[in-house]
């Protein structure tokens, strides 16, 4: 076998290793969870601003890395250990010229606002809790001069259903709207209200 293909192998079963290791992943499935499990189960959850998105090839585990740093500007739960908190999600460019894409990673731009709820940072594919389920998308309204809540894909989130324990997003006439901040979009404020009951 040639050198180039050892290493193409190589660099395959590597990825399928951190793929395997990545939980709550069954093969291709993220398990749903209740908002009260994703709250438990963060290490680290803070509102912040993307300031920049890096990519980069771990050598090491021969997998590409996308880092993503958040300029944190509260911590509601956890440590963060300074202004800054750096993600690193499985995906990106090789240096072969290839790229990774994991199905169901976010994807994060500078500037996005967000409340992100972490966990195995720089351990699992995707550090935060549930992949998408972990991550809350932040919009200013200026009508209401506050920011607003949406879920992973942009869509409102409008309350919080008990008796499932999940948070609902409004599901525009469009079916996928992702940049209206809605009129019924929880503020920030709400949402903060909401996970402090959940950790308490």
């Amino acid at each position: 076998m040639s050198g180039s293909r050892r290493s193409a192998v190589r660099t395959f079963a590597a990825l399928l290793a951190t793929l395997a290791l990545a939980a709550p992943v069954r093969g291709t499935t993220v398990e749903p969870l209740t908002f009260s499990e994703v709250v438990d189960g963060a290490d680290v959850i803070a509102v912040g601003a993307v300031s920049a998105v890096t990519e980069t090839w771990d050598a090491e585990r021969e997998v590409p890395l996308t880092e993503v740093t958040v300029s944190v500007l509260e911590v509601l739960k956890g440590e963060v250990g300074g202004a800054e908190l750096t993600l690193q999600f499985l995906g990106g460019p090789t240096p072969g010229g290839a790229t990774l894409d994991v199905a169901g990673m976010p994807d994060f731009a500078v500037g996005d606002r967000a409340v992100l709820f972490s966990a195995g940072n720089g351990v699992e594919a995707c550090p935060l809790v549930g992949w998408w389920q972990g991550l809350y998308r932040l919009f200013y309204d200026a009508g209401r001069d506050a920011f607003t809540v949406a879920d992973h894909a942009g869509r409102p989130v409008v309350g919080l259903d008990g008796g499932a324990g999940q948070l609902v997003a409004s599901v525009s006439a469009a079916d996928n709207d992702e940049t209206a901040p809605g009129e019924d979009a929880l503020t920030l404020d709400d949402f903060r209200s909401v996970v402090r009951a959940e950790i308490r």
